[in-house]
């Protein structure tokens, strides 16, 4: 509604270009930053059943080395607390003491929080019920290997964090630069009466520099965006997680050449 109203006025004012980016701007930040903190509220449960699942499934092998099967020890190990997943894991245990297969019942799991995380090790467990053997002894293994992946996984990440920094200033030059241009070079070139008609500044059309200022601001919504979003995909693969960067990094870059230099 916002980027319609902007167009709106736009038209109805027919040169006035800023007040249409105005009300983009302010569009681009109501449906990005919004969507951002959904898949960040997401990402967090997620994150919280993958970091408690290898803790589950540790639990299950410890209860299966008393010779029970695989689904009375999810059941066994379902009074256990696992915070954010504990309330999957009693619907695990619920479907299972109300006749639902072990592996249908996990393929529903993975079904309501579908990662890749979380299908592969599910897969692997269903896959190792359906083989036989040492269930408790497997188990233990998934846990182990799933954990020590986890660890390698956060360590990945962390390392990106320095990028998405230099990404942030590298925008921030950006805008500094644009603020230059607008402050220091576009004045200048305005107040210049050239004193000889050969001179090279006497070809230069004075009365174009509004509308470069118009796409210097255009541009600098448009690298706010890439850069908000390439943050999200250093961060962890993923471009919705850079919805927020980007929403942020454009309402501000473009306040900053709004406000400090007039554009």
């Amino acid at each position: 509604m916002s980027i319609l109203i902007g167009v709106y006025i736009f038209v109805r004012s027919s040169d006035n270009f800023t007040y249409l980016l105005d009300f983009v701007v302010l569009g681009i930040f109501l449906i990005l930053v919004p969507a951002g903190m959904r898949d960040i509220l997401y990402r967090s449960r997620i994150k919280a059943i993958e970091n408690r699942l290898p803790d589950f499934l540790r639990d299950v092998a410890e209860a299966a080395k008393f010779g029970t099967n695989l689904a009375d020890s999810i059941k066994a190990a379902s009074e256990g607390q696992y915070g954010v997943l504990t309330p999957e894991i009693k619907k695990i245990a619920a479907q299972i003491r109300w006749g639902v297969t072990v592996d249908e019942a996990l393929s529903q799991f993975v079904s309501r929080n579908k990662t890749p995380f979380i299908e592969k090790l599910i897969s692997t467990v269903i896959e190792s019920n359906i083989s036989g053997g040492n269930v408790s002894e497997v188990l233990s293994m998934i846990a182990y290997n799933s954990k020590e992946s986890q660890v390698l996984e956060r360590e990945k990440y962390s390392q990106m964090k320095s990028y998405i920094i230099i990404i942030v200033l590298a925008y921030a030059v950006f805008i500094l630069t644009v603020l230059i241009l607008d402050l220091r070079f576009f004045p200048q070139m305005s107040s210049y009466l050239p004193s000889s008609s050969s001179s090279a500044l006497s070809y230069l059309n004075i009365s174009s520099i509004p509308v470069i200022k118009d796409i210097l601001a255009a541009v600098v919504i448009i690298q706010g965006i890439g850069s908000g979003l390439m943050s999200g995909v250093l961060e962890d693969g993923r471009y919705q997680s850079g919805l927020v960067y980007a929403g942020i990094l454009t309402l501000i870059g473009y306040s900053a050449v709004l406000f400090l230099g007039g554009v």
